[in-house]
């Protein structure tokens, strides 16, 4: 009897849920969580040293960005489905809104991460004729 989702030790997509505001957002093409920090190497200053750090202090955690490709539906657009107006334009985008991504394991085992206080920092679309 088949799994769902499959019984592999791969880690894909094809195990992931991500629901914005308590709504599954559906048919993600492509979605990439990301966060950058700065690490700041400390030197000593003394002339019997190498001149090498001794040691890398981390900073501020800063760059957290999603970025996110979805099909639209006729049902849906990008924007109303993750909880924001149908708008053409950022600035009808004023209240922020939380996305919940779910992963779920062969056996039976959940993952999730939650994104609070989410804004839209750029939005397009991209239209092809091979679609």
């Amino acid at each position: 009897m088949p799994q769902n989702p499959p019984n592999t030790a791969v880690r894909t997509s094809h195990a992931i849920t991500l629901r914005a505001n308590g709504i599954t957002v559906g048919i993600i093409q492509g979605w990439s969580p990301n966060m950058s920090r700065t690490i700041t190497p400390i030197y000593e200053i003394n002339s019997d040293t190498s001149g090498e750090p001794i040691e890398n202090v981390p900073g501020n955690v800063g760059g957290l960005t999603i970025g996110v490709s979805r099909y639209d539906l006729y049902t849906k657009r990008m924007e109303k489905a993750f909880g924001t107006p149908d708008s053409a334009m950022l600035g009808d985008h004023n209240n922020p809104f939380t996305v919940m991504e779910i992963w779920r394991f062969p056996n039976n085992q959940i993952e999730s991460l939650m994104y609070t206080g989410c804004w839209f920092s750029s939005l397009g679309r991209q239209y092809s004729a091979t679609d």
